[in-house]
């Protein structure tokens, strides 16, 4: 086996290792086997090591499914990495430039293979098993996509999947720092292509690119925040206005926070609690990076579940932690996590906690969102709690939410395969 063939297998395959063992994301696993293979990137460039790695953990059920029918059993993170070359090796745009060390091992491991199967169509060829079929050829677990079947059909089910499989990048214009036209200007000359936006004038959708977006200087200034546009849209649901004062349940890392400043002309006053003083740390440094004027955010390290407060905010955002199962194009370790079915179980209740504490403070508007496509953190808890709670519109664009709810025109879905963004729940909410 020559160097590049070896080093792409052995640096995915620990990458894939750290997310099979640690519970982490691909780029949190990527940099670990950065620091203990850095001798990869001498021979495959680090841009392609990330994009293998980042494929190879997002097929993840697609391998485990292919060493059953070859192998008959399961193996090693580098049996699959392997594997992953075998079937998508020649199809991969990555490795265009390596496509000779590739097709080399393509061939040695055919030869070794107990059961021929050279591609993807063999190796699906013959499942008639409608969710088993769909969760093998777009790599889910077997649960997810039976969900989607569900609530959304087949036909709808499938471009979801297959959307969810694709990274999308949208970038945030801080308007609080620089103008949208001139900062458009400056990435086309940097070679990133993007499109304004129809409906919020500061996002722009990310076309094309050459470089790494976060080598971008205008993200070190404060004059570009990289925010799915499904995120703006919870903030855009909550309405801010110069003189609210508004609590943020789940703050950290001020993403949000900063948007709500710059859509109000920094005019606004912010509660922004989190559990996690590490992460509100990193958000008072983003918010004075964004220009937020932060003497009118008061940080409280705490619980939002047992927080009192002495003032009555007027408006509330809570964007609850979750699976953040509509983030899985970004992050295809999630896929993985959502093998865990204790983890899964814990932010429902969590969230439900979360929200019911949102509705003692008696604001009149309250914002819930998750980055979330699945119903039971979504339509679920306005289901379960709807004398407690009433249901309006956003307004704001998106689809209604899934079909069995008589409520759904009132909520909203950001569908990747409709929107072209992460997959997020958002309802506006007053105590009922």
């Amino acid at each position: 086996m020559d160097k590049i063939a070896r080093s792409l297998i052995d640096f995915s395959a620990k990458v894939l290792y750290i997310v099979m063992t640690k519970h982490v994301s691909h780029d949190r696993a990527f940099q670990a086997a950065l620091r203990e293979y850095r001798k990869a990137a001498r021979y495959v460039p680090l841009k392609v090591l990330y994009r293998v790695s980042h494929d190879i953990v997002s097929d993840y059920y697609l391998l485990r499914y292919a060493e059953q029918k070859i192998y008959g059993s399961r193996g090693s993170a580098r049996r699959m990495a392997k594997l992953w070359l075998l079937l998508r090796g020649l199809e991969s745009e990555h490795l265009v430039q390596h496509i000779e060390s590739v097709e080399r091992l393509r061939r040695r491991l055919v030869k070794s293979l107990p059961r021929r199967i050279e591609n993807v169509e063999e190796l699906v060829e013959g499942i008639e098993d409608t969710v088993k079929r769909l969760s093998v050829v777009y790599s889910f677990p077997r649960w997810f996509v039976e969900v989607f079947l569900e609530v959304l059909g087949r036909n709808e089910t499938e471009k979801l999947l297959a959307a969810l499989n694709e990274e999308k990048w949208w970038i945030r214009v801080n308007t609080l720092k620089a103008d949208v036209d001139s900062v458009a200007e400056r990435l086309l000359d940097k070679g990133v292509v993007v499109r304004r936006d129809p409906d919020l004038p500061y996002m722009l959708e990310v076309v094309d690119f050459n470089e790494p977006l976060h080598h971008l200087e205008e993200m070190w200034r404060g004059e570009i925040v990289f925010q799915d546009k499904a995120s703006a849209l919870v903030v855009e649901a909550l309405h801010p206005e110069p003189g609210d004062t508004i609590l943020d349940l789940a703050a950290a890392p001020g993403i949000k926070d900063a948007l709500i400043m710059q859509l109000t002309e920094n005019r606004a006053r912010i509660i922004a609690v989190d559990v996690s003083w590490e992460r509100l740390k990193r958000t008072k440094r983003l918010l004075r990076l964004y220009g937020v004027d932060t003497s009118r955010v008061e940080i409280i390290h705490a619980d939002s579940r047992s927080l009192e407060l002495r003032t009555k905010p007027d408006k509330i955002i809570l964007d609850a932690p979750c699976t953040s199962s509509g983030a899985m194009g970004k992050d295809p370790a999630i896929k993985m996590h959502l093998e865990d079915l204790a983890w899964i179980r814990r932010f429902p209740a969590l969230q439900r906690e979360m929200l019911k504490k949102a509705l003692t403070y008696k604001s009149s508007y309250i914002v819930y969102a998750v980055c979330s496509l699945l119903p039971f953190e979504g339509e679920e808890h306005i289901s379960s709690m709807l004398g407690e709670l009433e249901p309006l519109d956003p307004e704001i664009p998106g689809s209604p939410g899934y079909k069995p709810y008589n409520f759904r025109e009132r909520v909203r879905r950001l569908l990747p395969h409709i929107h072209g963004t992460q997959g997020f729940f958002i309802a506006g909410l007053r105590p009922a």
